[in-house]
């Protein structure tokens, strides 16, 4: 019970909290607040073994999925053509694409708490784009979903 207290703050779920704060605090808040918050971790699939790489981590890291040039990257290419696509399909078990998913990609810091889940869901409270969730990223998610269903030039 503790715990689940914990991870909550002012009735929010802590990483919704920690996403709304490094999204709207002036330059050198965000660059401390990235020194001292969790690195935001993506995995998915069978028992969440698959990893899909950073939420938050700074742009310029291998494994951030704001990294264009990266593994992981979201808009490098390699994410459609890989196994990944699975976890960006318009409909699925595993996508964050799907807003009636059942088992969506998880977001958990590198000591495995969990902070919820990565979906384009508005209803589901542990969505990054639910009630709770981080607006920036959301949004960010769906161009990414959008821009898969599109076909290619």
């Amino acid at each position: 019970m503790m715990r689940a207290a914990a991870r909550r703050f002012f009735g929010i779920p802590c990483a919704a909290a920690l996403l709304l704060a490094a999204l709207t605090a002036p330059a050198p808040a965000r660059a401390q607040g990235a020194i001292t918050q969790p690195r935001l971790q993506i995995y998915a699939g069978n028992l969440h073994h698959e990893y899909l790489g950073c939420l938050n981590c700074d742009r310029y890291a291998t494994n951030s999925v704001w990294n264009g040039y990266g593994p992981f990257g979201w808009d490098n290419g390699y994410l459609q053509q890989s196994h990944f696509a699975l976890y960006f399909r318009q409909r699925g078990h595993f996508s964050a694409c799907d807003p009636y998913a059942e088992d969506p990609p998880i977001l958990i810091d590198m000591s495995r708490n969990y902070y919820g889940r990565l979906n384009v869901s508005l209803t589901r409270t542990d969505s990054i784009c639910g009630p709770h969730g981080a607006a920036d990223i959301c949004q960010k998610l769906k161009a990414k979903c959008l821009s898969d269903q599109e076909p290619p030039p």
